[in-house]
């Protein structure tokens, strides 16, 4: 039914392909790997963001009935593949992105290849990005662009252990602040410096307030830097903060308190610049996805197939799209886990699994 060796040789193919987000020639070398894949199936392609997203598809034009969402950057440097190549051993596979998420690429070229041929009424789209890993800031407005088309969408993220599937997901904001104070001796002339880095600090304290985490609110100031030495005053901090929440009405919340604190700085003569940056809106289940999400049901009950749904901290493409209320399943990748380490691993026997499920669920959505 599916040619798992042709899979596991596709999966081969791609994982020996350095593609850090920052790798603009792997990431394009992994999408010139699919281009030519999608045109042998004949389906059409387009490329944008200097070659490191592809589009492909079944109809160029017209509603979208199925939208598989993918990306090809990993978080691995160059090099990584050189210390580590893909390999498999006692029914695992392992490599740099093997399971996040290069073997849902394949996983989603391979049922578009069954799909095309068995249901040509399928309008099928293939979106694959190349900064997802760093916030898709290139691919969010494209992506955007085609949920508006979509009537369900699906992002090959893995599937968690056990077969589980992700339903939620927290929302996310990169918080980038910089601090800007008034340089001065600390010795000889305190009196004359303004800190950035004092400034910071009471920043810090004061975002730690809005932490919730019975409503699923997080705030982690994770990296800062400020100062040039003991002895001088800093005219200069910069902190990241990461902020999650389940609900817009919480990131609303704080970003009404740090437009207040930005209008009021704690340390005289200091100002401060906020910037948002890769912001990912909740993925919460609409009621059409929980229609979805019975459906899947259904047809894992049939086909004796184990299938769990859970909630992610973490984010992904998947935001965006159920942000329109496009129904949206994340996770539906092989199984995997490990993700963004040395030991990240696939589990080989989970590939026909996840295909079957898929495809049957597929191939019902014309109409539904």
């Amino acid at each position: 039914m599916w040619n798992v060796e042709q899979f596991r040789s596709d999966l081969k193919t791609i994982v020996d392909i350095d593609s850090g987000s920052s790798d603009i020639d792997g990431v394009r070398r992994v999408g010139d790997f699919f281009e030519e894949k999608c045109r042998a199936l004949g389906l059409f392609t387009k490329r944008y963001a200097d070659g490191t997203q592809l589009e492909a598809g079944t109809h160029e034009e017209g509603e979208i009935d199925i939208l598989m969402v993918g990306h090809m950057d990993t978080v691995f440097p160059q090099g990584t593949v050189a210390q580590r190549p893909y390999t498999e051993r006692d029914g695992m596979a392992y490599g740099p992105g093997v399971a996040d998420m290069k073997a849902g690429l394949v996983a989603a070229l391979h049922l578009t290849e069954r799909l095309k041929q068995e249901h040509p009424e399928l309008s099928i789209r293939l979106a694959f990005t190349g900064d997802e890993e760093v916030g898709s800031l290139k691919s969010r407005d494209w992506l955007l662009q085609l949920g508006k088309q979509t009537r369900y969408a699906f992002v090959f993220e893995p599937g968690r252990p056990g077969g589980a599937m992700v339903k939620k997901r927290k929302g996310n904001i990169d918080l980038i602040l910089k601090f800007h104070g008034v340089a001065a001796h600390a010795g000889n002339a305190p009196e004359k410096g303004f800190s950035a880095v004092t400034e910071m600090a009471h920043w810090i304290l004061e975002l730690n307030k809005l932490q919730d985490l019975r409503v699923g609110t997080s705030v982690n100031a994770g990296v800062v830097s400020g100062g040039t030495a003991s002895n001088v005053i800093p005219d200069y901090a910069e902190c990241m903060v990461d902020l999650r929440f389940e609900a817009m009405e919480e990131m609303e919340k704080i970003q009404k308190r740090v437009a207040e604190l930005a209008a009021k700085p704690f340390v005289q003569n200091v100002t401060v610049d906020v910037e948002y940056q890769g912001i990912f809106a909740p993925m919460n289940p609409s009621e059409a996805t929980e229609r979805l999400i019975s459906l899947t049901n259904e047809k894992a009950a049939q086909l004796q197939l184990p299938v769990e749904w859970v909630a992610a901290g973490g984010v992904s493409d998947a935001n965006h799209l159920a942000g329109l209320g496009v129904p949206t399943l994340c996770g539906c990748g092989p199984v995997g886990s490990d993700m963004h380490s040395d030991k990240e691993w696939l589990e080989l026997a989970s590939i026909e699994k996840r295909l079957d499920l898929l495809y049957a669920l597929m191939s019902e959505l014309k109409g539904a």
